[in-house]
């Protein structure tokens, strides 16, 4: 028989999976922004 503490336990990790893949994700996608920008930059300045 589950009991509610271990039926949390299931569910932490998807939780922690999701944010975790929500706040890699964006910092990648600011960082790859950022590479794309300053390339940019230099590009047009030379």
């Amino acid at each position: 028989m589950i009991t509610k503490e271990e039926e949390k336990e299931f569910q932490k990790p998807k939780l922690y999976r999701f944010w975790n893949f929500l706040i890699y994700g964006s910092l990648i996608a600011i960082g790859v922004f950022l590479v794309y920008l300053y390339s940019a930059y230099v590009f047009i300045n030379k």
